[in-house]
């Protein structure tokens, strides 16, 4: 197991479908996670709970993930390239930034401990004091989590740069199941803090996954710190436009909650449960391809070669198009069974599936955009450009903000979630021509026709599985798991098998390659009865 968990990965393809089926199953977990926490402490406790992850995450977002998905990879990659002896200098750079991280987050997150009381004005003004003291006692706790975190992405980001995925993809499943674990056995024992128990474990084991590839890859910790690293000067003058990007992300994330606290219905947990069911194909398809190919990108740059660079970036924008696009149709004709499947149970009543359901409908409009995004930012990042994102973001947090300030008080969850697919929209269409302008153009016209294909598709797909919904009403009875399982499969198998037929028939070239395992399947049990 261990073997196979550091062997390279040597394709995008093949880093992809590693990391999008790592992703499916962690989002499995995520929604049982979600499940689980819904049906148990829907309400004071789960709002409390969701609110508490923000200056952590905050905190974990603009020190770690800005730097190692901007700056780190591109170059410790150069690093490997110069082939050193045993790769010496890229080894001597991970141990400055272990002891670096490891320096500044302990400072930092002590700080955030000690002013866990003012913080909470900030992120959950609308709370009760009683509410409020739940938040401080769960975020002083979760505090620990971006520690392990640094250590675990770090450790990540040196395995994607030997392109090995596999234990990257599967430290977030371990990650959700440390709060499962939480949820399940902590709380019983230790009352609502085991909730943050919980995610302190699963920061754990997101950790202790990756780290041992690390080591099998030849590096050696030393206490050393090279301040005078010509990398760390490169290192941390690419990392402070990303930086601040994510800042202004993660400040999204804080004017959110902020207004989802002083709102009717605990809409800061339905705004979060219809927030993390959205991200499902965000994740799969999005995030998966992006982290993916972006190893090739810094690479391809580092060697000039800019027309294989755009050629790799229009590739996978359509494969996410591809996929994400009927996703988007059927979450928008299955949003109620979708909600009711995943979180109707125990203390999750009817006021919590109204208003969960209405918010995802309108995340629903902004899937491909975040989807996008993704790969976008870490085109740019591949470019050794940061400033770029970062000035977008920026502008796309005053659109979100705004449209949220607005829409917020008068529609509550609805207009938080139409304000979030707003400003995605602003921000893809955005990256996309910036980069077309950088690149020398892009293909428009194919891209054009291309994405008026998956449209048609999804249309068919989507009116195909509207019928069956009805259908199947007819058949089964949805006040039941089983009938409402059973409706929600039926129509989901027809809207898949609507758009492959639709999207063949279109001749639009990626459900060859979909389909292209089938026919190998096919023609070797063929072959085998011959």
């Amino acid at each position: 197991m261990l073997k196979k968990l550091f062997t390279r990965t040597s394709t995008i393809n093949e880093a992809a479908l590693v990391l999008a089926l790592a992703a499916l199953a962690s989002k499995v977990f995520g929604v049982l996670r979600d499940s689980i926490i819904a049906a148990h402490y829907a309400g004071n406790i789960s709002d409390a709970y969701l609110a508490a992850f923000t200056i952590p995450d905050f905190v974990f977002n603009l020190l770690i993930l800005g730097a190692l998905s901007s700056a780190f990879i591109p170059i410790f990659t150069e690093y490997l390239k110069k082939g050193d002896e045993k790769n010496g200098e890229a080894w001597a750079l991970v141990n400055s930034l272990v002891n670096i991280g490891v320096i500044v987050l302990a400072v930092i997150l002590l700080i955030g401990i000690l002013l866990a009381p003012e913080l909470v004005h900030i992120v959950a003004p609308g709370f009760s004091p009683e509410k409020q003291g739940m938040v401080v006692s769960m975020m002083r706790v979760m505090f620990l989590s971006p520690l392990f975190f640094g250590i675990s992405n770090l450790a990540g980001g040196i395995l994607n740069s030997f392109k090995n995925f596999l234990a990257f993809a599967v430290a977030p499943i371990l990650y959700n199941l440390g709060i499962i674990v939480g949820a399940l056995y902590l709380v019983p024992r230790f009352g609502y803090i085991g909730l943050a128990y919980g995610v302190v474990l699963g920061a754990f084991l997101h950790m202790l996954i990756q780290v041992p590839g690390v080591f099998s890859l030849g590096y050696k910790y030393k206490m050393r710190i090279d301040w005078k690293h010509s990398a760390i000067k490169q290192m941390a003058v690419l990392m402070v436009p990303r930086t601040l990007g994510i800042g202004v992300a993660q400040v999204n994330e804080v004017i959110n909650t902020a207004i989802a606290s002083t709102l009717m219905g605990h809409a800061v947990s339905t705004f979060r449960w219809a927030d993390n069911l959205q991200s499902l194909p965000i994740s799969i398809f999005g995030v998966s391809f992006a982290v993916a190919v972006f190893p090739t990108l810094a690479e391809k740059y580092s060697l000039s070669k800019l027309d294989d660079f755009k050629d790799d970036v229009v590739r996978v924008l359509r494969q996410i198009t591809f996929f994400v696009v009927p996703t988007m149709m059927m979450y928008w004709v299955l949003r109620a069974q979708i909600v009711r499947l995943v979180l109707g149970y125990g203390q999750f009543d009817w006021d919590f599936t109204r208003y969960t359901v209405s918010a995802l409908a309108f995340f629903t409009f902004g899937m491909l955009a975040q989807a996008a995004v993704h790969l976008l930012a870490r085109s740019f990042f591949a470019l050794h450009n940061t400033k770029t994102p970062l000035v977008t973001a920026i502008i796309s947090l005053v659109v979100n903000a705004g449209f949220a300030l607005w829409l917020g008080p008068k529609y509550g969850v609805i207009g938080l979630a139409a304000a979030i697919s707003l400003a995605g929209l602003f921000e893809a269409v955005t990256l996309l021509l910036l980069l077309s302008k950088r690149l020398g153009g892009m293909p428009w016209r194919p891209i054009g026709y291309f994405f008026a294909q998956v449209i048609g598709a999804s249309l068919i797909s989507g009116g195909a599985g509207y019928l069956m919904l009805r259908v199947a009403n007819l058949i089964v009875t949805t006040h039941t798991f089983l009938g409402l399982l059973v409706q929600t499969g039926l129509t989901g198998i027809v809207a898949v098998l609507a758009y492959l037929a639709a999207s063949k028939v279109l001749r639009i070239p990626e459900v060859a390659m979909l389909l292209k395992p089938v026919r190998m399947l096919l023609s070797a049990k063929a072959d085998k009865a011959s």
